[in-house]
């Protein structure tokens, strides 16, 4: 009775966490078009984007919560290396191309769970990363030897970062979200302002972006990003936040007109296949099998 009973609470709190980790990804997906109304110094954007999230979450901290260690430091670094990258890449090339190549990290993931944290790896992960990294090889492929290759290049490691970060989370069970979050920003506005101290000049309009963008687009993700990870798995989180770069270069088409390129929609084409395989496919199989 016991384990009957806990059996569904469980399967609840996976379903949450999925759409915590979802819900992280579509909003995460919103940067391309941000970014692309803000022409400053992307690590200005980078500096004001995590200053003002971290704002947002300073009322909801508790004393309790704080504390400095080894896995604080490793997130912070790591966070701030990656959204630093990405951004910059951001500028270098096409929004589609910075976020796709971005998530070459469930690579990077996959391998590093397997290899340091002893984590199996399901066929059904295998395969759907499998068939998602096709439509990452495309995009890549489709920017080789052009002028936007630092772009490319810079993308791809922030691709490297990203997986470091996520598998860094992990080890953050015992820390909350709401702390996470908040240090890993305020430490990356910190670092970052030695850099870029001399590129902060901004206008009313672009604050007002910028705010937005710091609470709704980078704030609010990451702490659902680390709620959600309670539950889920590193492998399972990093193929969900793979919607990600679907939805990013079709804000950016709608909403400020960069069209992808055709190798940028046939390589979303098979990312959104490879999730269809690994979640749709096995939910209409059980469908069948109750009838």
């Amino acid at each position: 009775m016991t384990a009957a009973a806990a059996k569904p609470s469980s399967l609840g709190g996976r379903e949450r966490g999925r759409l915590c980790i979802f819900a992280a990804a579509a909003l995460w997906s919103l940067a391309g078009v941000f970014i692309k109304f803000l022409p400053i110094h992307p690590l200005a954007i980078v500096f004001y984007r995590s200053l003002f999230a971290a704002l947002v979450f300073t009322p909801f901290l508790k004393r309790y919560q704080f504390r400095c260690n080894g896995t604080i430091l490793v997130s912070v670094l790591s966070y701030t290396a990656a959204i630093s990258a990405f951004v910059s890449a951001n500028k270098l090339t096409s929004a589609a191309n910075a976020i796709v190549l971005q998530y070459t990290a469930p690579i990077f993931v996959f391998l590093f769970s397997w290899w340091v944290m002893g984590e199996k790896i399901a066929r059904a992960n295998i395969i759907a990363l499998a068939v998602a990294m096709i439509g990452i090889g495309i995009i890549s492929f489709d920017s080789a030897g052009q002028p936007e290759m630092p772009g490319v290049a810079l993308a791809l490691l922030s691709g490297v970062l990203f997986a470091g970060y996520m598998i860094n989370l992990k080890r953050t069970h015992m820390i909350a979200p709401v702390y996470l979050t908040w240090v890993n920003n305020l430490a990356c506005a910190f670092l970052v302002f030695w850099i870029v101290q001399a590129h902060l000049a901004v206008t009313a309009a672009q604050t007002i972006i910028l705010s937005v963008m710091g609470a709704v687009q980078l704030g609010a993700p990451y702490y659902l990003f680390s709620k959600g990870l309670r539950s889920v798995s590193l492998q399972e989180a990093a193929l969900i936040a793979l919607i990600e770069p679907v939805l990013n270069p079709l804000w950016v088409a709608l909403i400020v007109g960069e069209l992808p390129s055709a190798a940028t929609v046939w390589g979303g084409a098979m990312i959104l296949f490879g999730l269809g395989v690994r979640y749709v496919w096995p939910f209409i199989g059980a469908h069948a099998e109750a009838e």
